[in-house]
């Protein structure tokens, strides 16, 4: 083994110094390599920066931001600049500042809403309902309601080609009667004489401002007090244990048709005829009957601690009024009685004689 190191070493020697001697022959197989690893480092160079994502905020404000560096000039002034660019394109596009940056074209051309030169008539289409109607004129429902009489009496119901009459802005379409004056009109809707008169599509001369008896008057910003429709209730003793818990169930399970708004305050469930309803909470019927009212065929119950439920349009009723009954309890069947354009029930929750809304007291 000793003998054969000094060989080896010798060996080793010459080969170093025949390729110290001879490295040009190798300088193309090395320029070749040195290419090829130089082109590996760029492409790892263009995928990291490619991952690196500037805030949409940042290159907005790069070109004013350049713009600004360009002047070379390190003053206060150029430095705020600079400062309130980045800080106001910053604040910009709060939602996701690293959205990547794209341009898209915005072909939507946006009209200004204008006003209505006047008064406009709506022919009713099918499957209008009061509320999509006022949204379609920018209105308010009410506006609607008070504007047309028919509708004012019974909003949810409609009738195709029925024609309503459309206010160019919100509030009270009055027809002027026997002695009255701008003033007790504008104490009568809760607003002010010079709302009136100022309302430019009112005919109303200066200096006196003379109304007479069948002129009509829009009466902007003006209200109506709301009047619940009442039936004749029971006035019989209370059975005893019949009362509410205060709880209550949904009497029928469908979809909501229409719900709770200033013009109807109660909710439409829409069912096929002939649908079981249900107590929705337990007590006493207070009313069982036919009403000349639009309800149609409608049960009552009072619950006796201040709630009462409606139960109307329908096509059978099995309680009479003084009956007592119990929660869940089957107490008529659904149909399209009264001012109804379909089946379905007409729902009210009153406490002590004022409509709620039912989604709030429904699981």
């Amino acid at each position: 083994m000793n003998e054969d190191l000094p060989r080896h070493l010798a060996r080793l020697a010459v080969s170093w110094w025949e390729w110290g001697s001879e490295w040009r022959v190798f300088w193309p197989w090395l320029s070749r390599a040195s290419a090829h690893i130089a082109l590996g480092i760029a492409a790892c160079l263009v995928l990291v920066l490619s991952a690196i994502r500037v805030p949409a905020w940042a290159a907005r404000s790069l070109p004013q931001a350049m713009d600004l560096f360009a002047r070379q000039d390190t003053s206060l002034e150029t430095r705020a600049a600079l400062a309130a660019v980045v800080a106001r394109n910053s604040h910009s596009i709060k939602p996701n500042p690293w959205a990547p940056i794209s341009l898209r074209a915005n072909p939507h051309t946006e009209i200004p809403k204008r006003p209505r030169l006047g008064i406009v008539t709506y022919t009713v289409q099918l499957g209008d309902t009061v509320e999509a109607i006022a949204a379609q004129f920018d209105l308010q429902p009410t506006t609607i309601m008070w504007a047309n009489p028919a509708v004012e009496d019974a909003p949810d119901l409609l009738r195709v080609g029925q024609e309503l009459v459309i206010l160019p802005v919100d509030g009270v379409y009055h027809t002027v009667k026997e002695n009255e004056t701008l003033e007790s009109i504008a104490k009568k809707y809760k607003v002010e004489v010079e709302a009136i008169l100022s309302c430019p599509y009112n005919s109303l001369q200066p200096p006196d401002f003379a109304i007479e008896p069948g002129m009509k008057l829009i009466v902007p910003g003006g209200e109506k007090p709301w009047v619940p429709k009442v039936v004749t209730s029971y006035t019989g003793p209370i059975p005893e244990g019949a009362r509410g818990t205060g709880l209550f169930q949904w009497p029928v399970l469908g979809y909501i048709t229409q719900r709770y708004w200033y013009g109807h305050r109660a909710i439409d469930i829409g069912v096929p005829i002939g649908t079981a309803v249900h107590a929705a909470d337990s007590g006493f019927v207070s009313f069982a009957g036919w009403t000349d009212i639009g309800y149609g065929y409608l049960v009552v119950i009072d619950h006796a601690n201040g709630f009462a439920t409606y139960y109307a349009h329908l096509s059978n009723f099995y309680v009479v009024a003084g009956q007592k009954v119990e929660r869940g309890q089957v107490i008529g069947a659904t149909g399209n009685t009264g001012w109804s354009t379909g089946p379905h029930l007409h729902f009210e929750i009153r406490y002590m004689g004022v409509p709620q809304n039912p989604r709030a007291y429904l699981p």
